[in-house]
């Protein structure tokens, strides 16, 4: 933190019928500078992106470019409200990106289509090569540009829905990572978001690797 700079925190204002207002504070989140990150220690094999703004946009930006010239491969969870600003605005992260993740709603701001086929191809020509399109407690899209795989998630109680995004991007990203495969990474990200849903909080029980891994052998997620 810098001097006189708080941290960021939300409250979340929930209620009996799902619907939520979150009320966000960034506070220094926006204010990441390039030359506070330690090169030395940037030694991964992944980064995971998620959503930066002001001075720590930039930073992001030039940490995709970092990654890409250093064999690192990005994850990118993007936001609606940066997916407002368009592809002029991400084009440098998201071509530096190797697998994008984002919503129904974000992926028609980006590309301005409806038809899902024309969105995964759009999306694909700003340079990710897996994308993953969730629609809420519908099914959900991933195409690594030869195929596209869809997956209808379980009918589940649902008591709480944030967190689900988040919870599915991470565990989908850790799938890929850990075994390479698109199906088993879909198995993980469902799995793991249906676990968020069925309680309150955004992180209440989440899923270790050795409890998904139990779940996703008893039940599978219909994949086509």
């Amino acid at each position: 933190l810098g001097k006189g700079e708080m941290t960021g925190y939300s409250i979340i204002l929930d209620s009996i019928k799902h619907d939520r207002t979150i009320l966000a504070y960034k506070g220094a989140n926006n204010n990441l500078k390039w030359s506070e990150i330690s090169k030395t220690k940037l030694k991964a094999k992944w980064f995971y992106f998620s959503t930066l703004l002001g001075t720590s946009f930039k930073t992001l930006e030039k940490l995709a470019v970092y990654a890409k010239k250093n064999n690192i491969k990005v994850a990118f969870n993007v936001s609606e409200y940066l997916a407002k600003q368009g592809p002029k605005v991400l084009g440098k992260i998201l071509s530096c990106t190797e697998i994008f993740i984002l919503n129904n709603t974000e992926a028609k701001l980006l590309t301005k289509k409806d038809n899902i086929n024309d969105m995964l191809s759009k999306l694909h020509s700003y340079g990710p090569n897996i994308i993953a399109i969730t629609c809420g407690p519908d099914e959900l899209y991933v195409s690594d540009r030869n195929i596209v795989h869809k997956a209808q998630p379980h009918n589940v109680k649902v008591v709480e829905t944030t967190g689900a995004g988040d919870a599915f991007a991470a565990s989908f990203v850790t799938g890929m990572i850990k075994t390479g495969k698109i199906r088993a990474a879909i198995e993980l990200g469902v799995h793991n978001a249906q676990s968020v849903i069925g309680h309150h909080g955004a992180k209440n029980k989440l899923l270790t690797w050795k409890e998904i891994q139990q779940i996703c052998r008893k039940n599978k997620v219909r994949i086509s």
